[in-house]
């Protein structure tokens, strides 16, 4: 059942009242999300593959394209030097010391360290015969969780072609810090850890031009209302910024396509543009291209092809690699995510459909509790408890461990489930 379809349900058990459907929306979500905290549900592991990187190595070769002076938090380097995505927010090795790139300027020429830098002074020119021009070391060392993810269940890393898993230990942030953190290699050990979410856009799409309809080969619905928005993607660590301020555009009768004006991302990070369906105010992916800039970017798209929803908050979790990657890994990952409430009306429960009268038993209590009817609330509670561990014990079986005895085709779950024809148990049998 979809929300549409629960609220629809929900005000048959309750006809004595006529609550909104906003209203209805919060219990059923309130006891959704309910369902969702009480254990480690097997419907809310999800699987997750990144890359890694190797460092980016940024040397000076001339006087003056890298200056760094021993007393202050800036350094500069030549446009030349300039890497590319991404420094901001990275580790880097200068004069074997690590800082922290906490901002930049526009050009992406000055890096604004997270405390005073205190190393050789480059241009280093104190012997004419042999002059350091200064090196830095941009360190790759960590990937941004799914939006969501709250624990991570088990890793591994797959390097170059190779199909077959290595092994990665997890360790606890603690012990991480104790780490060399200027060493790269193959990663061996992980570690997850909450960061600073990257920076927000600040301006809308509208801030950077009009949206135009057009009256051209697409498959918009015509006088519909749509709105965009965009968020700032870190392309190495995959990290994702929360949305921009939103933008709508209104469409003639005739018009079934949106032309956006040209988006610049902030200097060091990518692209993520975002659209609702028509008339409805949901953020969905259209297009993730990762690129720093979008140019007259024409949106054609059918609604039936738009993607995931937009991020409700910044990336915070992070998966921090030992020793940083030295080469092109894939980093896979099992996570726990957390349940998110349902918003629009063909949302629906990530649980199986046979549940959906658990979830209704939760929101109708709720409702009885509001109302202050408590007999018929312990009731209906009664029901929702019963309700949550039917589920949990669907939850735990394991189908891998269950093994057929007997003719009458009775199953048991786990270890010494089974007994031979002698009647010997399989601690017995091995034995």
């Amino acid at each position: 059942m979809n929300l549409s379809e629960l609220r629809t349900a929900l005000k048959e058990r309750r006809e004595d009242f006529s609550p909104s459907d906003a209203k209805l929306n919060r219990k059923i979500n309130q006891a959704y999300l309910d369902i969702c905290s009480r254990r480690q549900w097997g419907w809310l592991r999800r699987e997750f593959t990144a890359n890694t990187f190797a460092p980016t190595t940024i040397t000076g070769t001339v006087i003056k394209e890298i200056t760094a002076n021993n007393g202050e938090s800036s350094i500069t380097i030549a446009a030349a030097l300039v890497p590319g995505p991404t420094v901001l927010n990275k580790r880097v090795i200068i004069d074997n010391a690590f800082y922290e790139v906490v901002d930049m300027n526009s050009e992406g020429t000055t890096y604004y360290l997270d405390r005073l830098y205190t190393g050789t002074t480059y241009p280093d020119n104190t012997d004419p015969l042999n002059i350091d021009y200064g090196t830095i070391k941009v360190i790759y060392d960590d990937i941004a969780l799914p939006l969501g993810a709250k624990s991570l269940v088990e890793s591994v890393l797959f390097s170059g072609s190779n199909s077959y898993p290595l092994g990665l230990d997890g360790i606890s942030p603690g012990r991480m810090v104790h780490r060399d953190k200027a060493s790269t290699g193959r990663p061996v050990k992980c570690s997850v850890i909450e960061k600073e979410p990257i920076h927000r856009p600040r301006s809308s799409i509208s801030d950077f031009g009009a949206l135009e309809g057009v009256d051209a080969s697409g498959d918009l619905t015509g006088g519909a209302v749509y709105t965009y928005w965009y968020s700032f993607v870190d392309k190495k660590s995959g990290a994702e910024s929360a949305l921009s301020p939103s933008s709508s555009v209104t469409l003639a009768a005739g018009d079934n396509q949106v032309t956006l004006p040209d988006i610049v991302a902030r200097t060091d990070y990518v692209l993520r543009i975002y659209r609702s369906t028509a008339g409805g105010s949901i953020p969905l992916l259209l297009d993730d291209s990762y690129s720093s800039t979008t140019s007259a970017y024409a949106d054609d798209e059918s609604d039936n092809y738009l993607g995931r929803g937009g991020p409700a908050s910044a990336s915070a979790m992070f998966l921090t690699l030992y020793p940083a990657p030295g080469s092109t890994y894939q980093v896979h990952l099992i996570y726990q995510t957390e349940g998110l409430a349902m918003g629009d009306d063909d949302d629906r429960p990530l649980f199986d459909a046979s549940f959906s009268s658990v979830l209704l038993d939760g929101a109708e209590y709720l409702m009885l509790t509001s109302a202050d009817e408590q007999r018929r609330a312990t009731h209906t509670y009664s029901g929702f408890e019963r309700g949550i561990a039917r589920m949990m014990s669907q939850d735990r079986l394991n189908y891998q461990q269950r093994v057929l005895i007997g003719r009458d085709g009775r199953r048991l779950v786990g270890k010494r489930a089974w007994r031979d024809s002698s009647g010997l148990d399989e601690d017995t049998f091995r034995a």
